[in-house]
């Protein structure tokens, strides 16, 4: 016999003249049936009381028995369903965003309860409070999910957040520097590691990450290459009888693209052979031979900006833009540039850095002349 569908219901009249009904409210993980049951001496108030109840099924009312508030459902669906597959430092990001913008507010609320106008309230007091559209989006990214998964096991029957409003993510600006900015920090970066990381970035356009993680075997002199691999990150320290609360985690890159060879300039050359002289694990290492933090670099670049007296719109990041601009200035090829950064696809290269070729349109055209 097949198995009923959600709402599908049953009459039947007893030995003593009572009318009895069930409905399927779902199956759990092992197959077995979820059903709910009705009881009336009268066959048309029963037929009433199931209506009504298909009827809730129907607007995601009624719904297999679950006692989940929805930071238990999160919590759960982050713990059983997330970290096996994210990485770690999404998977903190995942908790991070909940609980800084949704528990306390919606928290409490029974998964079974939860109104699509709750969670809209939430998105549009961080919009006007000024959060970015990516952080409002991040947090609408844990909420969907989870719902999503809680329609897979039957505990929703709709997503409430299929129903909302979600701001659009607007492109980041990518600040690069101009030759003159870059000539003046060029000017002003310590001789220390910290400086020779610098230089480094602007040659190679690596993330700060991925040069962190670096270590001998990945540079190839006689070839002329380094070999991109890994990156480190630092994540929430959930080791047993932990007694830091963040650790730095050494991953591969997000994407099958991230894992590939750079090639080495004489500034890169001359960096890594300064470096060499230094010993340690790391082609960077910190003075304790360890991998350099990136809290450690993020400092020492604060410092070398305001003593170049530049603009706080650069960040580290912008050594990365400020490699690839440079090289798209000078006509380089866009999808070399394209592998050289990483990118997952071409495209996404020049969506960043199409303000970097102001050129290509003209002589685009000019092909025709």
């Amino acid at each position: 016999m097949p198995k009923r569908t959600h709402g599908e219901g049953t009459i039947w009249q007893d030995k003593k003249g009572l009318w009895r009904g069930e409905i399927t409210l779902g199956y759990d993980a092992s197959g077995k049936r979820n059903k709910k049951s009705f009881s009336s001496m009268d066959r048309e108030k029963l037929l009433e009381k199931m209506e009504n109840e298909k009827y809730k099924l129907r607007r995601n009312i009624a719904t297999v028995s679950s006692d989940y508030t929805v930071a238990e459902w999160v919590d759960f669906w982050l713990e059983n369903y997330k970290a096996i597959e994210l990485k770690s430092s999404t998977y903190d990001k995942y908790e991070m965003s909940f609980n800084k913008h949704a528990r306390d507010k919606i928290g409490h609320i029974k998964l079974t309860k939860l109104r699509p106008e709750m969670i809209q309230s939430i998105y549009n007091d961080m919009y006007k409070a000024n959060f970015s559209t990516s952080t409002i989006k991040g947090v609408h990214i844990v909420l969907s999910q989870s719902f999503k998964q809680a329609i897979k096991n039957e505990i929703l029957y709709r997503n409430p957040c299929d129903a909302l409003v979600v701001p659009k993510v607007k492109p980041k600006v990518n600040r690069a520097m101009t030759v003159e900015e870059q000539e003046i920090f060029l000017r002003n970066i310590p001789e220390s590691t910290f400086g020779n990381m610098f230089v480094f970035a602007l040659n190679t356009g690596m993330r700060i990450g991925e040069i962190s993680a670096l270590v001998w075997s990945d540079i190839d002199f006689n070839s002329g290459f380094i070999s991109v691999d890994k990156t480190s990150t630092r994540v929430r320290n959930r080791d047993e009888g932990a007694t830091t609360k963040t650790k730095i985690i050494i991953s591969e890159p997000k994407t099958s693209k991230g894992t590939r060879q750079v090639p080495i300039n004489n500034a890169v050359r001359n960096i890594l052979l300064e470096q060499k002289k230094k010993g340690g694990i790391f082609v960077f290492s910190s003075r304790s031979n360890a991998i350099t933090a990136s809290r450690e670099v993020l400092k020492a670049f604060k410092r070398a900006l305001d003593k170049a007296e530049l603009s706080n719109e650069i960040n580290v990041h912008s050594l990365r833009h400020t490699f690839a601009t440079r090289l798209l200035e000078k006509g380089a090829n866009i999808k070399v540039v394209s592998e050289i950064l990483g990118h997952a696809s071409v495209q996404i290269t020049l969506d960043i850095y199409s303000h970097a070729m102001p050129n290509m349109k003209q002589e685009t055209v000019d092909l025709l002349n």
